[in-house]
C-alpha cells in the first residue's frame, strides 16, 4: 500500500486560513529526503513523480545538497511519488494534488539498508549445515543492490544492467524464500545457534520488507525483538515497520519502553507525529512534536509541526509562537514560506 507522511488532514485548514496563497496555473509538490537514522539530508535521490492510472510523461527529479526536491506543472489528481536513493529501501506513496490549494512539503525518511553478517559455523558451538551458510550468504547478496545501481554485465562486450525497483522486489522475493528454507535448518539448542536464528530471522525481515510484503517483515521483526528486547536497535526498526503499516498504537507503545535518551534523532519523533495527525489523533500528535522540539531547539520543522498542530486544536497564542518561531529560523525554507502565509491570516 502506498503511503506517505504528510500532513494531508491539513490541506483544507491551511486552505481557509491562506486563501489567498494558491498555486498560479499549475499544481507544485515539494519536499524533503532524510536519512532515517540520522536526520541528515540524502543529496542526489531520484523522484518519480506519476499520475495514478495515468499515460503522461513522469517528472523525474534528484534532490540537491540539503536533500531538497520539487515538482511542478501538475495537474489536479492523485499522483505517485517513488523516491530511489543509492543504500536506502526504497519509498512509494501517493499525494493528492490540487491547483487551487498548497501542499504542505512532504517529509521522507528512507531507512538505510544494512545487511546483517551472520557468523560463521566456526564461530559458534554447535553444527550448522554448509547449504545452510550458504543460503543466507546468497540471499545476503541478493539484498544489496539497490534501485538506480549498475551491476556490470558478465559479458564485457553487453552494457551494465541498470537496477530497478522491480528488480529490488523480486531478488527481496528470491532472499526470503532461500532464508525460509534455510531457518528450519538451524538448531537452537545453545544461546550462540539461537543468537544466530534471530540474525537469519532479522535478514529474513528485511528480505520481506523489500519484497514489498511489510506484514511478513513486522512478524520476523516481533520475533527478534521478542528474543532480545534490550536491542534497541531493533526496537527502532520495528517501530518504523509499525508506523509504516499504521500501526500506530504498536509503536508508540515500544517507544514509551525504550531508555530515555534512546532516540537522539527528532525525525522519528516527528515521523510518529504526523502519522498520529493524518489519524486525526492531534493530540498524540502535539505530544510527539513536542519532543521533537526539545531535542533539537534549532530544526524549523519541529516548530512547524507543532504550529500546526496548535492551530488545529485552536491554541492560537502557541500556534502563532510556533510559526514565528519557524520564520526565525529558517525564513526561506518551504516550511518558512509557509508559516509566513499562516501568520498573515492571524491578523
Amino acid at each position: 500500500m502506498r503511503r506517505f507522511i504528510t500532513l494531508a488532514v491539513l490541506l483544507s485548514l491551511v486552505a481557509a486560513v491562506a486563501a489567498t496563497a494558491q498555486v498560479r496555473g499549475k499544481g507544485r509538490i515539494q519536499g524533503t529526503v532524510v536519512d532515517q537514522e540520522t536526520g541528515k539530508p540524502i543529496a542526489g535521490a531520484k523522484v518519480t513523480v506519476a499520475i495514478a492510472g495515468g499515460s503522461t510523461q513522469p517528472i523525474v527529479a534528484k534532490t540537491d545538497a540539503k536533500g531538497r526536491w520539487s515538482a511542478l506543472g501538475l495537474v489536479n489528481g492523485t499522483w505517485n511519488v517513488d523516491i530511489e536513493a543509492v543504500g536506502y529501501a526504497t519509498s512509494q506513496g501517493t499525494v493528492a494534488v490540487s491547483e487551487l490549494q498548497m501542499i504542505p512539503p512532504i517529509k521522507t525518511a528512507l531507512t538505510p539498508v544494512k545487511v546483517q553478517e551472520v557468523p560463521a559455523s566456526t564461530a559458534v558451538q554447535g553444527p550448522i549445515p554448509e547449504e545452510v551458510r550458504a543460503a543466507v550468504t546468497k540471499a545476503q547478496e541478493l539484498l544489496v543492490p539497490q534501485a538506480g545501481d549498475m551491476i556490470p554485465s558478465a559479458d564485457p562486450s553487453q552494457p551494465s544492467k541498470n537496477v530497478t525497483a522491480e528488480d529490488v522486489k523480486a531478488n527481496g522475493k528470491q532472499a526470503a524464500q532461500l532464508l525460509e528454507g534455510a531457518l528450519p535448518q538451524i538448531p537452537s539448542d545453545t544461546p550462540e545457534l539461537q543468537t544466530v536464528r534471530m540474525q537469519v530471522m532479522q535478514v529474513l525481515a528485511q528480505a520481506y520488507y523489500k519484497s514489498g510484503n511489510v506484514q511478513k517483515a513486522i512478524e520476523n521483526l516481533e520475533k527478534v525483538y521478542a528474543d532480545d528486547s534490550s536491542n534497541t536497535g531493533v526496537a527502532l526498526l520495528l517501530v518504523n515497520l509499525y508506523l509504516e503499516a499504521e500501526r500506530l498504537a504498536d509503536g508508540k507503545a515500544i517507544i514509551e519502553q525504550l531508555p530515555a535518551g534512546t532516540i537522539t534523532d527528532p525525525t522519528v519523533y516527528l515521523n510518529v507525529g504526523i502519522l498520529f495527525m493524518n489519524n486525526n489523533s492531534v493530540a498524540d500528535a502535539l505530544t510527539y512534536f513536542e519532543k521533537a522540539v526539545a531535542l533539537d531547539a534549532t530544526r524549523a520543522e519541529a516548530f512547524y509541526y507543532r504550529g500546526l498542530a496548535n492551530l488545529q486544536l485552536k491554541k492560537m497564542d502557541a500556534a502563532k509562537a510556533d510559526l514565528q518561531k519557524v520564520v526565525a529560523l529558517a525564513p526561506d525554507s518551504s516550511e518558512g514560506r509557509d508559516a509566513k502565509q499562516l501568520l498573515a491570516s492571524f491578523n
